[in-house]
């Protein structure tokens, strides 16, 4: 090719990649109106007004076209090629393509294609370059991956992952027009994501911390779906959901380090360094106050967000246990807040007595009301949902602490309302006993209660230490014969 024989072009091209492009944001709106049906048959000559350009449905219903053999690469664009003037400007963008690459001197290798986009003015047009045998995205320049919104990577190897999954996302959305030379790689394509599922079913089944993206029931219903083509010819709606399923698994590749020296090999390994969480007394002090059940829902928070990724069914779950736990407290809290107004009509009772407990429950089956209307529409959504709010919910400073603290309302505020209840109860039945009778009661109750902390939080070291204290000291004997057990059976 000679420069003279390249016309001058104004048009500026714009590398964008496969996913950054306008297909999912038309906003254009449909008009209907009355057609005339031409009498005869229908006309068998291409609809496109063009006989160079070949257009096609994607499985989805949208339209694109594809011209090929007559340069070094074929081109793919979803704009209007019966317009003349789109056809104008999309004939610039490839011109604009030919003078880049006879400028740098650049070879297009065999397999290649160029797709095209009309921007929002009259100059730009977004394009990028498609590899089939490397199954990978170009560009006629150096860029930047924050450039082109592509996630950092730790090596040039981890980079060739996000880029194969982006060429899975192209492939996805052009599935239509592959010659028959193609059908053998992708036929391969498809046993070999088979075995991949097959292992990842295999991975759920036997890890309940596996990396995988895929629960064993979805992986056995897409395997079902992937061996019915298992051998046979790989046609366009087939090769549109494969490339998609390639497209999710590049994605879990890239952000599990997969080939890489750090590769993540479980769900809850961090890869990154954790920020320390500061003003641990503000957990400490909740911890207290709300009968240690933050410091479950933090726990529970802290493995669903780990390397800030989420999984749809481990997020599912989590917010079906959240719903079920909240019901649940909205609908113990109510007997109890009854109970107490009753308590607080009978003799010796009074209605200051029963502010406590009645406001207690009053948060409780606030909050549980209030959770559950927030929470509900996302039991069932994405990861990419849970992962955008678990986002914006941590704090670079204190955590999840504000959302366990939310989260635990309602139990917290059911057990307070119980404690007041008892408290309330105790009081009024000192009005007519004696005042003896009343303290042994008292503390008979103080003590069940402490125990029941203790066993439902053994791993608190100081709610240990103090029933440890309590019961050497009632029963000094107890722990003594314990060591001198371990001691004998070392």
């Amino acid at each position: 090719m000679q420069v003279s024989t390249l016309p001058k072009c104004e048009t500026r091209l714009n590398p964008v990649t496969s996913t950054n492009t306008s297909r999912y944001d038309n906003s254009a709106y449909v008009q209907l109106c009355s057609q005339v049906i031409v009498r005869g048959p229908a006309s068998r000559n291409r609809i496109c007004s063009s006989p160079k350009w070949q257009r096609l449905v994607h499985p989805e219903g949208q339209p694109y076209f594809v011209l090929s053999g007559e340069f070094a690469f074929a081109v793919i664009t979803e704009a209007n090629m019966e317009d003349a003037q789109t056809q104008d400007r999309i004939l610039d963008g490839i011109t604009a393509a030919n003078t880049q690459l006879y400028c740098h001197d650049t070879k297009i290798p065999p397999r290649c294609e160029l797709f095209l986009e009309l921007g929002h003015d009259q100059v730009t047009i977004n394009y990028y370059f498609v590899d089939h045998i490397e199954r990978e995205l170009f560009w006629l320049e150096d860029l930047c991956t924050e450039f082109l919104n592509i996630p950092p990577a730790a090596s040039s190897s981890h980079l060739k992952t996000e880029l194969r999954r982006l060429y899975w996302v192209h492939v996805e959305f052009f599935p239509m027009h592959h010659v028959h030379e193609q059908q053998l790689e992708f036929s391969k394509m498809v046993d070999d994501l088979c075995n991949v599922i097959s292992h990842g079913q295999a991975d759920r089944l036997t890890s309940k911390t596996s990396t995988f993206p895929y629960t064993a029931d979805t992986c056995r219903q897409f395997l079902e779906l992937l061996s019915r083509k298992r051998g046979q010819r790989v046609d366009g709606h087939t090769l549109c959901f494969a490339a998609r399923l390639a497209g999710a698994i590049s994605n879990q590749q890239f952000v599990t380090f997969y080939g890489q020296q750090t590769a993540q090999l479980d769900r809850l390994q961090e890869m990154f360094h954790p920020n320390d969480v500061q003003h641990k007394w503000l957990s400490n002090a909740a911890n207290f106050l709300m009968w240690g059940i933050p410091l479950h829902y933090t726990s529970l928070l802290d493995d669903l967000y780990v390397n800030e990724e989420v999984y749809a069914d481990q997020w599912t779950r989590f917010l079906s246990n959240c719903l079920a736990d909240w019901t649940s407290s909205l609908s113990w809290s109510l007997p109890v807040l009854i109970a107490s107004l009753l308590l607080a009509n009978v003799r010796g009772g009074t209605m200051s007595t029963s502010i406590p407990s009645v406001l207690s429950c009053a948060v409780s089956i606030t909050s549980a009301s209030c959770l559950h209307l927030r929470h509900h529409p996302l039991a069932e959504s994405s990861a990419g949902v849970g992962a955008r709010y678990l986002r914006f919910a941590k704090s670079s400073t204190v955590g999840f602490l504000p959302s366990s603290v939310a989260f635990s309302l309602p139990r917290a505020g059911y057990l307070w309302g119980v404690g007041l209840l008892t408290a309330q109860f105790l009081f009024v039945a000192s009005q007519s006993v004696s005042k003896f009778v009343a303290l042994v009661a008292g503390s008979a109750i103080a003590a069940m209660m402490l125990f029941v902390l203790c066993v439902i939080h053994p791993e608190d070291a100081s709610m240990a230490s103090l029933f440890r204290s309590l019961t050497s000291w009632c029963i000094p004997r107890l722990y003594d014969l314990e060591a001198s057990e371990d001691e004998s059976m070392v």
